[in-house]
């Protein structure tokens, strides 16, 4: 029997793999051939096919800035803003998204007034030309395309005219789109490489669209319909595979010799050792069946999914410990040892691309009375839900931490100071929402919140962040304060507040000491009559024969948050006043109390002895500071008692805050204040004046009875009088004046009236 020569597998292989070369080589040089003349004609439709499909899109793009410039032009809210852009900044960033007329991240607007002039109520981002093109006219729109500082952008000009039928000009306004950004979200290329898009125009050139083709360059994808070419290519490569097959028969003949009986014991030594044994197993002299070669590939993939699931299974057991490393574990968001890796990596990406930062530091009002009055474990709650609800209120980027017990922290990258107020503010509201009733909890709940931020090309700065926000942060800590501080004037104008020594010492001497607190009484005259009908009672504090004026002593009794004890001084005067008897009889007294402390038993309590002069002195509360009130139900609870023994509820500088007509809605409330603010607005011939006189109309017709405050002029006092307000109060019908001064002039217009009946 003729012995087959020993040779060795690379030998075997490389010989197998020579005339696999070799045959190849001669069928794909006759393939090649055959389509190379198709190939060359597939690379010509796609070129045309190409320009054809970029065509389209810059077309569709023109029109969808024209139709949103068109769009613009003709709503109403843009003639508002030109006409009146007070709210344009926010029309413009939001506004203008919300109602649909901007569609795309990329897209955004901009207005100009008549002469041409960027408004400038606050800067764009991105910036827009401070001043339109000269050749921009109403009856020459054309739009251009510029390279700004490497980016490419699409201006479309609109006209904005005062009425439909185009009589008058109010402005002008650009569309700003991205002219990349645009054409890469929002078309589909089959043909183009939208990669290697690039625009031949220099930095700070403009182009006209129509002459975009010559400056355009890109390159084309294959052709979608190759599957001509593949055919072709199937049928030409079909007698390689023929042949291909041919010589694998021979071949598997030959390696099922020469390699199965090798790879069999390879097999059976896998499996002893999968079984934990390993014994070495003698050849076989008979031929192998090739189904062994399966019991190799089960034993190789059983042992590579075992493999993979021991290596899953420790990738699964490292996230899960970083996880946990990185996870505060009572409220799920990141704790300190995150924050720290997260801002030394967030200080290293700052120093290569600097960018605006804002960092906010959180801390929980009262947590430690908190949780050792109800325990630890609601305790826990509230830190729970208050950190649900600052993570609601960030962006979705943006990550919170815990630093420690009841202090959390974010920093909000490309972000401005009034962009983390905003959200700010949206944290406190949130919690404000939050049930923490149902937890039993019936103080209010609430945060502080500190907010340093460093501009761009202040980097140097950064790491300064976390201690400006500690100083803001208990800078808003301070009674009186809105709980929110941003580093810098905020700041300031609090450790001078906290240092004016000689208010302080006249507030605790007065506070101390009765009859120091001095009440003025500032008329408020009954319309049409001019006649007085109340005073309202003004706290002053007589200190070393000085008077010292509310705007030198509240801020001292907010921040020392003395509201309850200032307000029973402010009760206890009035008392004594009306006991004096030189008050004249029937002529009312209102008092300003703060919202803090309506919902106080003791406050309430003295307010229920004093109502005993109401037979004598109609008595009205003014309730001032709404916005700080948290215990809704409590309050208008202790004002309907008091409305019982004959008190009137006033809602003093209606128009002052945000939200007054949720108070008003709320509160049983008689009497409503109209701000100075408001009143002002009356003698402008504008709609900001037709709003205040239909509220105030609307008011009426609802019951209320209206109250005009800071009358200076005989100007707006005939306006008021034609709202057909009932009162009105101000300088120029009468000022403060003290307790003495009103008997005197009671005792005048007295001698008067005797005087003329005679």
């Amino acid at each position: 029997m003729m012995r087959i020569p020993s040779l060795s597998i690379k030998q075997i292989a490389l010989a197998f793999v020579t005339g696999l070369l070799v045959m190849v080589s001669l069928i794909g040089g006759f393939a090649a051939w055959q389509t190379r003349s198709v190939t060359q004609n597939l690379a010509t439709s796609n070129r045309e096919a190409a320009r054809a499909e970029f065509a389209a899109s810059l077309e569709r793009l023109y029109r969808r800035a024209a139709s949103q410039a068109e769009g613009l032009a003709h709503w109403d809210e843009t003639r508002q803003q030109l006409a009146m852009s007070e709210y344009y900044t926010y029309w413009r960033d939001q506004r203008v998204y919300e109602s649909g007329m901007l569609r795309g991240s990329s897209t955004r607007v901009a207005l100009y007034d008549a002469l041409g002039h960027l408004l400038a109520n606050s800067p764009a981002r991105p910036r827009f030309p401070e001043r339109l093109p000269v050749a921009i006219t109403p009856y020459n729109l054309a739009p251009w395309i510029a390279n700004e500082e490497g980016r490419l952008v699409y201006y479309q000009p609109f006209v904005v005219f005062n009425d439909e039928q185009g009589r008058m000009l109010l402005g002008n306004g650009l569309v700003r789109i991205d002219f990349m950004a645009e054409l890469t979200e929002r078309e589909t290329f089959h043909f183009v490489d939208v990669s290697t898009l690039t625009l031949d125009l220099k930095p700070g050139e403009t182009l006209d669209p129509g002459k975009l083709f010559a400056h355009v360059r890109y390159a084309v994808h294959e052709d979608p319909n190759q599957k001509r070419f593949h055919a072709i290519m199937s049928q030409t490569l079909m007698a390689l595979f023929v042949l291909l097959g041919a010589t694998a028969l021979l071949g598997f003949v030959i390696y099922n010799r020469l390699l199965v009986r090798p790879l069999h014991q390879l097999s059976e030594d896998i499996e002893a050792m999968q079984q934990g044994r390993f014994n070495a197993i003698s050849g076989r002299a008979q031929p192998i069946p090739v189904t062994e070669l399966d019991t190799i590939r089960r034993s190789l993939h059983d042992y590579q999914l075992q493999l993979r699931e021991l290596h899953g299974s420790l990738e699964n057991q490292n996230r899960e410990f970083r996880s946990q490393a990185r996870q505060d574990a009572l409220t799920g968001c990141y704790n300190r040892r995150g924050y720290e890796e997260d801002w030394a990596r967030f200080l290293e990406e700052m120093k290569q691309t600097p960018q605006g930062v804002a960092f906010l530091l959180f801390d929980c009002d009262r947590f430690k009375t908190i949780n050792d009055t109800y325990g630890h474990a609601k305790g826990d709650r509230v830190l729970t839900i208050i950190a649900d609800a600052l993570v609601m209120a960030l962006r979705a980027n943006d990550r919170l931490y815990r630093l420690g017990g009841d202090e959390f922290a974010t920093f909000l990258v490309r972000a401005t100071p009034a962009q983390a107020k905003q959200i700010a503010h949206r944290c406190q509201s949130l919690i404000e929402a939050a049930a923490f009733g149902d937890l039993g909890i019936n103080e209010p709940v609430g945060i502080s919140i500190g907010i340093a931020f460093c501009a761009p090309g202040q980097i140097d700065h950064i790491d300064d962040l976390p201690k400006q926000a500690d100083i803001a942060m208990y800078t808003a800590k301070q009674p009186g304060r809105n709980r929110i501080a941003l580093f810098g004037e905020d700041t300031e104008r609090a450790a001078q507040t906290l240092v004016a020594s000689r208010e302080t010492s006249a507030l605790f001497q007065a506070l101390a000491t009765p009859g120091m607190v001095e009440m003025h009484y500032q008329p408020i005259h009954a319309l049409p009559s001019r006649k007085v009908d109340y005073y309202e009672a003004l706290a002053r504090i007589r200190y070393h024969g000085e008077l010292i004026m509310p705007g030198a002593f509240l801020p001292v009794v907010g921040t020392r948050r003395l509201e309850t004890e200032f307000d029973l001084a402010v009760i206890h005067q009035v008392d004594v006043d009306l006991c004096s008897g030189k008050l004249p009889e029937g002529v009312g007294v209102s008092i300003n109390l703060s919202a803090q402390t309506i919902s106080r038993p003791e406050v309430v309590s003295h307010l229920l002895e004093l109502s005993r002069h109401n037979a004598r002195h109609p008595l009205m509360l003014e309730i001032t500071e709404t916005s700080l009130i948290t215990q809704m139900a409590e309050v208008s609870t202790y004002l309907e008692l008091l409305r019982t023994v004959h008190f009137r509820i006033a809602m003093d500088d209606f128009g002052t805050g945000y939200s007054p007509l949720r108070y008003l809605v709320d509160l049983p409330v008689d009497v409503v204040k109209f701000d100075i603010s408001l009143i002002s607005k009356l003698t402008q011939d504008n709609r900001a004046a037709r709003i205040v006189a239909d509220f105030a109309r609307m008011m009426s017709d609802a019951g209320y009875s209206l109250v005009a405050e800071g009358v200076e002029t005989e100007t707006v006092l005939e306006r008021v009088e034609g709202l057909g307000i009932e009162h009105v109060q101000g300088y120029l019908l009468g000022r403060p004046v003290t307790l003495d001064q009103v008997a005197r002039s009671h005792a005048v217009e007295n001698d008067e009236t005797v005087a003329h009946t005679a």
